[in-house]
């Protein structure tokens, strides 16, 4: 931040406090004086009140408090030390929901394509190679977001929930998913599309699916299917 704007903020604030009322001056001088007690310096104290001032200033026009407004000067000084809070219905990022789903998907068909190996190594059915594997990973991540971002929204007044939408989009996913593994199965190579031992898949599918928990917790990751 410059100088100049530095003075300007500087001069805004003590604009704004010359219009506050006597309550709200007082109120002022006390969080000022707390929030110094508390370790800001005064860039700090000025930037808290050219954020609260004009709204304090606004709102005792119809006889509103800052004390109202903001609560005591204890809890204005809690807050403020705490930093703004996070939405806890807020998502996370779409490459989070889709790493999280592509996981998820991907480890779980590689499990049952290892255990389906195991139990019946003979079987006439071609497995899943390699390169379809990782395709359904790939697959599989955007399906989870498209499902994700269109989930049914159930708070929202009747009509307006979205399940129509959801229908659509899961469906055409699903299909699109469906079609694009079936095609990488048939049609690639089978040099490059290699069927590995059932040991393999169940060890992709299970560090798949620890990956998948870990990063969730790590993350914190909010909004995925799972």
């Amino acid at each position: 931040m410059s100088e100049q704007n530095v003075q300007e903020e500087v001069v805004s604030v003590d604009a704004l406090k010359a219009e506050l009322t006597n309550k709200n001056e007082q109120y002022i001088y006390q969080l000022e004086r707390a929030l110094k007690e508390a370790g800001f310096d005064e860039a700090q104290i000025e930037k808290e009140l050219s954020v609260m001032l004009p709204e304090i200033v606004e709102k005792q026009k119809a006889g509103v408090t800052a004390r109202q407004l903001f609560g005591t000067v204890t809890e204005r000084v809690q807050s403020i030390v705490a930093g703004p809070t996070k939405n806890p219905d807020a998502k996370s990022p779409d490459w989070q929901i889709a790493v999280d789903g592509g996981l998820l998907v991907g480890g779980l068909f590689a499990l049952v394509t290892g255990v389906m190996l195991m139990l019946n190594p003979s079987a006439d059915t071609q497995p899943m190679g390699l390169f379809t594997l990782l395709i359904n990973f790939i697959a599989g991540a955007f399906v989870m977001l498209a499902i994700s971002k269109n989930a049914p929204k159930f708070d929202n007044p009747k009509g307006q929930r979205g399940y129509i939408r959801y229908l659509v989009v899961s469906t055409v996913a699903m299909v699109a998913w469906l079609i694009l593994v079936v095609l990488s199965q048939q049609y690639i190579p089978s040099v490059i599309n290699i069927v590995m031992s059932y040991e393999w898949y169940l060890l992709i599918g299970a560090a798949a699916l620890a990956g998948k928990f870990y990063l969730k917790k790590k993350l914190n990751i909010v909004g995925s299917v799972m």
